[in-house]
């Protein structure tokens, strides 16, 4: 059974070992770029801990089977330049490969959408690579494109979402109900 609970300082390694793993996916294969580990490790470690002293609510939750890591999600309240009241941003969502077609991401946003609508929030911002997959993952999900960045020396686009919390965590249900009930 797969149970979805908060990452500990002790997970974060596996976790960001994942993040650095689906790294050359995000990217699509349109740059070299490579991840550092150790100083992945050291800013999310960071991050993670950073929270409660910037006024911040930092929600870093892991899908487990018998202890196994199958997926992480990363959120955090958005910056005002964002979304001025009441929004949240997914900081980063990353499932195995081998994992991946079992709503384990589903799972994860699900908590996330969760908590974070518990505490007031209404929007997300969620910036992800043009050519990356997972872009059809949030459209599907009602999340909506308003412009986009570049990023890295390669200025990459980076297709920058905004959805409602509430209608996207609907949607994201009705899609879960296929694993639940299979």
């Amino acid at each position: 059974m797969i149970k979805i609970r908060q990452l500990t300082v002790k997970d974060m390694q596996k976790a960001v070992e994942l993040k650095v793993l689906c790294w050359p996916e995000e990217l699509a294969g349109l740059s070299a770029h490579k991840l550092s580990f150790e100083k992945e490790l050291e800013f999310w470690t960071g991050w993670m801990n950073a929270g409660e002293e910037q006024g911040d609510i930092r929600v870093l939750i892991g899908a487990f089977e018998e202890e196994q890591l199958l997926g992480v999600a990363f959120a955090s309240f958005a910056e005002q330049e964002d979304i001025p009241e009441k929004g949240i941003e997914l900081n980063g969502l990353w499932v195995y490969q081998e994992h991946r077609g079992r709503g384990i991401a589903l799972m994860l946003l699900t908590s996330i959408l969760g908590n974070y609508i518990e505490l007031g929030r209404e929007q997300m911002v969620i910036y992800n690579f043009h050519a990356s997959p997972s872009n059809l993952f949030y459209r599907r999900f009602g999340a909506v494109v308003k412009r986009q960045d570049v990023q890295l020396i390669e200025k990459l686009p980076v297709d920058v979402f905004y959805c409602d919390l509430k209608e996207m965590k609907a949607k994201i249900e009705e899609s879960l109900r296929k694993y639940i009930e299979s």
